[in-house]
């Protein structure tokens, strides 16, 4: 497995209310931190996956699902680091 390191940039509704952040939480993106940065909502993933797509897919999956009304209009590859075992 490769930990896939990513940013979602995220329209719509809130993610960093309270309310917001137990939802993410519960839907597993725990391995995620919410800011906001210009304005822009983003969430930086380190994501473990066979591959970047599934990583990516399962995480916007996560967020879209969680908070009713948020988007994710764009994805910013960092690194890929290679989990030893």
């Amino acid at each position: 497995m490769t930990v896939f390191s990513f940013t979602l940039e995220i329209d719509g509704a809130d993610v960093m209310t309270d309310a917001a952040q137990n939802a993410l939480f519960e839907a597993g993106c725990n391995d995620a931190t919410f800011g906001v940065s210009n304005g822009i909502q983003t969430a930086e993933f380190d994501r473990e996956a066979t591959e970047f797509a599934e990583a990516v897919a399962t995480a916007i999956k996560a967020v879209e699902a969680a908070v009713p009304g948020a988007r994710v209009v764009e994805i910013h590859r960092d690194r890929d680091v290679a989990a030893a075992g």
